[in-house]
């Protein structure tokens, strides 16, 4: 048989056979909530410039991906945006219960787009009655949940609730806003800080809704070397310097 041939089969054999050692691990797989976009999509990133592993970042509400994971998704690691959804997969069997991490913090804020003439006030009861206001479904998504204790805080859910339009998750009912479909929406602080077309109108005190707090989690109680490895990061001060480039706020230790 010639040299030629040899080469041949050899080049042959190395891209036919399976599992032969150079074929990549598959990604590791974030489900995120959708206020964590930009932040974890930057560390996702990072660590594949660095790394050369990739990692796929899914961002939606908190609902829907717990949903999804509940009925099989599979993602590696969960961050929600309330302890209510992490407890819900916890009782399932579906986390490991010891890598539950509390990464972040964050605020309620009331935000308009930048043309319009935001002269109100929710805490001083001062509301158009024909200004519609976009914010998260209020029954399961966290941010539309925190958005309505704030406005029962203040007694104001009854008279404003026929002008709330409810979206999928937090983003969505920014983009309302942005796009100009309603002139005002309730979103997180951290979603005010990303966006170039809204203003914050007013910002409400933690104690007028449950403590905002953005939970980790490994699914499952096995997980690769290369999903531990970037779950450290993700629970480490590298992240956190994101998170507060991002707006978020760091929990207290």
């Amino acid at each position: 048989m010639g040299i030629g041939i040899r080469i041949y089969l050899l080049i042959f054999w190395l891209c036919c056979v399976p599992n032969f050692g150079f074929a990549s691990e598959r990604p590791i797989t974030i489900f995120a909530a959708a206020s964590l976009q930009n932040a974890i999509t930057e560390l996702a990133q990072n660590y594949t410039d660095e790394t050369g592993i990739k990692v796929h970042v899914s961002v939606a509400g908190t609902s829907t991906l717990a949903r999804q994971i509940q009925h099989g998704a599979p993602a590696d690691i969960f961050i929600s945006a309330n302890k209510s959804w992490v407890d819900h997969l916890l009782n399932r069997n579906l986390l490991d219960p010891t890598s539950v991490s509390v990464i972040a913090e964050n605020a309620m804020v009331l935000v308009a787009r930048d043309d319009v003439d935001a002269r109100i006030s929710v805490l001083e009861g001062q509301w158009d009655s024909n200004s519609l206001i976009a914010t998260a479904m209020i029954g399961s998504v966290p941010a539309g949940i925190y958005a309505k204790e704030m406005l029962d805080h203040y007694g104001l859910w009854d008279k404003l609730q026929s002008q709330v339009i409810q979206t999928d998750n937090v983003r969505s009912a920014l983009r309302l806003v942005e796009l100009g479909q309603v002139d005002f929406g309730l979103v997180y602080f951290s979603d005010a800080v990303a966006s170039k077309d809204v203003q914050i109108v007013e910002q409400f005190p933690a104690h007028s809704h449950s403590s905002i707090e953005y939970h980790a989690a490994l699914v499952e109680t096995k997980s690769s070397r290369n999903t531990q490895n970037f779950f450290n990061v993700l629970v480490s001060d590298r992240f956190a310097d994101i998170l507060l480039t991002n707006g978020f706020v760091l929990p207290q230790k």
